[in-house]
C-alpha cells in the first residue's frame, strides 16, 4: 500500500478488540487501511493453536486526504474510537514507518508461546503456582521445563496448557 498524491497515513484507535470490525466498516467506506497482523501460539480449552493477532493491538493505520476524503464519517464508525491527535490536531505517520512495518511484517515468522528460558508458573496440577523455567516442547500437548527443587534443577515434563509466561 502506497500513498496517493495529497494523502497520509495516520492512526487510529479502536474498541477493545475490535481492530477487525473497524478495518472492514472503514473498508466499507472506501478508506485505505493498514491492520498489521502476525501469526502466534495460544493454549486455548487446554491445546495449542495458531490465532492470527494485531501487532499493534488496539490501533490501525488510515490512508486520508485532507483535501478530498470526509473524516466526519470516521468517528462513527463501528469498532473506531478516535482518530488519534496531539493538540487536537491529527498528526500523519511518515510514510517510511509504514513501509518498515509492511516490510518486516513479511519477514517476521511465528511468535512462539513459550521460548527456551522463559520463565513460566505452573497453573494446575500438584504443582500449581510453583516457577519454572521452560526447557523445550515434548510433542504438540507436553513441555520439559526446569523446577528447582532440592536444591537441583529437575527436568519435568507437563501439560503445555498448565503453564502460563511470567512477563
Amino acid at each position: 500500500m502506497s500513498n496517493t498524491a495529497g494523502s497520509e497515513w495516520y492512526l487510529i484507535q479502536c474498541k477493545p478488540r475490535q481492530e477487525a470490525r473497524a478495518e472492514e466498516n472503514l473498508r466499507k467506506q472506501n478508506f485505505s487501511c493498514l491492520l498489521p497482523l502476525c501469526w502466534t501460539e495460544k493454549i486455548r480449552h487446554g491445546k495449542s493453536q495458531m490465532v492470527q493477532e494485531p501487532l499493534f493491538p488496539g490501533y490501525l493505520f488510515i490512508n486520508l486526504c485532507q483535501l478530498t476524503d470526509s473524516w466526519y464519517s470516521i468517528r462513527s464508525t463501528r469498532g473506531v474510537r478516535r482518530l488519534v491527535t496531539f493538540g487536537n490536531m491529527p498528526v500523519a505517520v511518515p510514510a517510511p514507518i509504514i513501509d518498515g512495518i509492511q516490510q518486516r511484517l513479511t519477514q517476521v515468522g511465528l511468535r512462539p508461546l513459550f521460548q527456551q528460558g522463559d520463565k513460566v508458573v505452573i497453573t494446575s496440577g500438584p504443582l500449581k503456582d510453583l516457577t519454572a523455567i521452560f526447557g523445550c516442547r515434548d510433542g504438540e500437548e507436553r513441555a520439559v521445563i526446569l523446577l528447582s527443587m532440592l536444591q537441583r534443577e529437575q527436568a519435568v515434563k507437563i501439560r503445555l496448557g498448565s503453564l502460563k509466561s511470567i512477563a
